[in-house]
């Protein structure tokens, strides 16, 4: 699947957690893709930033809609 600067994905980190977030940059390899996301986390009430680089097969879906 190909994705865009500015796409709004769902991605996993770890084994057991997704997360959502904006591509920022696609680093493109011969092997395999490689996409610095900007995710969003509303946990306990507590808005937060994260940057992310992750492996394009760590996509888990584009987010309908944006």
């Amino acid at each position: 699947m190909r994705y865009s600067r500015g796409d709004i994905v769902r991605f996993r980190i770890g084994s057991d957690e997704i997360q959502e977030g904006e591509i920022q940059v696609i680093e493109e390899d011969h092997n395999e893709d490689i996409l610095y996301i900007n995710s969003f986390s509303d946990r306990h009430g507590d808005r937060r930033r994260w940057a992310y680089k992750v492996p394009e097969r760590s996509i888990v879906s584009r987010v309908p809609g944006y």
